[in-house]
C-alpha cells in the first residue's frame, strides 16, 4: 500500500516536471542558434575590419 502511494507521487511529480525538462531542451537549442548567429556576425565584422570598410 505504501509503495503504491510513493509510486503514484513519483509519477505525478515526473509528469508535472516533464514540460520543464522539455522546455529546457528547447531553451538550449535556442541558445545554440543565438550563439551561431553571434559567431557569424563576429566573422563578418572581422572580414570588414580586414578590408578597412
Amino acid at each position: 500500500m505504501d509503495a503504491a502511494i510513493l509510486i503514484a507521487i513519483f509519477v505525478a511529480l515526473f509528469v508535472a516536471f516533464l514540460p520543464l525538462i522539455l522546455s529546457g531542451k528547447q531553451w538550449k537549442a535556442e541558445q545554440e542558434r543565438a550563439r551561431a548567429h553571434r559567431m557569424a556576425e563576429h566573422r563578418m565584422n572581422a572580414r570588414l575590419l580586414r578590408l578597412n570598410i
